[in-house]
């Protein structure tokens, strides 16, 4: 049985087997892997807080190297439709979908890969041996900072949404942001608690799995290097957003967001409040995930004005 050794910059060392051997991701991996994705988009179904915060159910989060690329098993109990292989890499892409889909053909399991980022399909030499089937759902949307700040930048009509926020909640001297340590408890409870106030919406599958996994984001923050923005009006918090820094430093990922909505123009001053964050510490853009096709949700991130999106692909034999 092959397997390669790989260390991070850090120093840390990991073992990751050779396809069609699987190795299980645990947070002791986080160095190792994130050496290997260093050079790709920065995406949040590959980065390591991603996998093991989305694709780690019953510790499902599994990872395979081939041909220099890496091969992610993406599975979501009770979301077949959505589940299955994924192929990271630019090395010998035809030869390595290749060799995937004839490994699922023996096994007997549907030939396909999924949730394939446009960094590979980009890199395919006969694209005509293939079937790519767009997958809006999973595409992954991006802001440029810049669009959301500074306020002279916003279009008139979320200008005056966030001024009207700002009129609302008495001025600026009554808002403030700040980041709040979650390796203390008190501070995992407020984020919890403001989570819980402000879910909105039905209940649903994705809705439920959401707050179980910003429970367990939360709870694991320094561990998955999570940060977060928190949002007070008159000393309470109102809103947070906890994101990601992945090695492409020109970018963050929004992995969680939760608005107050007691006050007119919280979403838009929200967003507008983090852009700025974001731009006092060199960050160029924003990717805010895909919107699972929830349409309410993808309203809302059109609305905002994407300047770019991660788009993903499924792909089958031709």
């Amino acid at each position: 049985m092959k397997r390669e050794t790989h260390q991070s910059s850090d120093g840390q060392t990991a073992v990751f087997k050779t396809f069609p051997e699987f190795s299980k991701l645990t947070l002791a991996d986080k160095g190792a892997y994130e050496a290997l994705i260093k050079d790709y988009p920065p995406l949040t179904d590959t980065s390591f807080a991603g996998l093991m915060l989305w694709w780690n159910l019953l510790d499902s989060a599994a990872i395979s190297l081939l041909n220099g690329n890496i091969v992610i098993s993406y599975w979501l109990p009770g979301d077949e439709a959505n589940s299955g292989l994924s192929l990271i890499g630019t090395n010998a892409i035809d030869e390595s979908i290749c060799t995937i889909f004839d490994t699922l053909r023996d096994q007997g399991d549907t030939v396909r890969l999924v949730h394939v980022p446009e960094c590979v399909t980009s890199n395919i030499q006969y694209p005509e041996l293939f079937r790519f089937t767009p997958e809006p759902d999973y595409d992954e949307i991006v802001y440029d900072v810049s669009t959301l700040y500074p306020r002279s930048h916003l279009k008139p009509s979320k200008r005056a949404r966030v001024e009207k926020f700002l009129s609302k909640a008495g001025g600026e001297e009554h808002v403030m942001l700040k980041s709040l340590d979650l390796r203390i408890p008190e501070n995992q409870e407020q984020l919890l608690q403001c989570a819980r106030e402000w879910r909105g919406g039905g209940f649903n599958f994705v809705a439920k799995l959401e707050e179980e996994l910003l429970a367990k984001a939360i709870a694991n923050a320094d561990a998955l290097d999570i940060e977060n923005i928190c949002l007070y009006v008159h000393g309470k918090l109102y809103s947070f957003m906890m994101y990601q820094l992945p090695t492409d430093k020109r970018y963050v990922i929004g992995t969680f967001i939760r608005i107050g909505q007691d006050l007119p123009g919280s979403t838009e001053f929200m967003f507008h409040a983090c852009a700025g964050w974001f731009a006092e510490r060199g960050i160029v853009y924003i990717n805010f995930e895909q919107d699972l096709g929830i349409q309410t949700l993808r309203a809302g991130k059109l609305a905002l004005g994407p300047t770019n999106f991660f788009r993903k692909y499924t792909i089958t034999p031709a």
